[in-house]
């Protein structure tokens, strides 16, 4: 088995006279989440390639952006969008959580399950599509191939049952902290 291949991330902008120019043409490996630094992710491990998070909802294009590709971040803001490729190696068990985000999930290649807490899955395959609307859920590999999934994550109010909001979940202690703001 093989790490699925880097990502190439152009980003536009303006130049002083206001015309559209390519502010970045770079090609973007895979990170493993679960490590401090981050890491690059080796055989067998989870990875992220972070591509891009607005500075806010509206994103200003004016101002100069950050590239949090290979810095520990959140896997969602509640001001900002997101957009990530995660690979998941054969046999991940998958984690159960959830955001306070709606996020648009896509499988780019592979075939992944989708477990939701209540033990109900679905299984996904390349080009389908997920709305995931707050949900407690998990991505299980069970095949023998790397997956690769693109999420676009957007901040959402809570989801609220009767008087009771459900909240995000805790990640595990393996998953560093955001240092993005420091």
């Amino acid at each position: 088995m093989s790490l699925l291949p880097t990502v190439r991330r152009l980003v536009t902008g303006h130049n002083a006279q206001g015309e559209a120019i390519f502010d970045s043409d770079t090609q973007l490996a895979p990170y493993n989440p679960t490590t401090p630094g981050p890491e690059p992710a080796k055989e067998g491990e989870m990875g992220f390639t972070t591509i891009f998070r607005t500075t806010g909802i509206p994103d200003d294009n004016t101002s100069p952006w950050a590239d949090m590709h290979n810095k520990i971040v959140n896997l969602v803001e509640k001001d900002s969008a997101t957009i990530r490729i995660v690979d998941f190696a054969p046999g991940h068990p998958g984690l159960m959580h959830r955001t306070i985000s709606v996020d648009f999930g896509i499988v780019l290649n592979g075939e992944i399950e989708l477990e939701l807490d209540n033990g109900v899955t679905k299984v996904m395959k390349q080009h389908d599509v997920v709305v995931q609307r707050g949900t407690i859920h998990s991505w299980n590999n069970k095949g023998s191939e790397n997956v690769r999934m693109l999420f676009v994550l957007l901040p959402a109010n809570p989801v609220k049952v009767g008087d009771k909001e459900l909240l995000d979940t805790p990640l595990p202690s393996n998953f560093p902290k955001d240092t993005s703001k420091n």
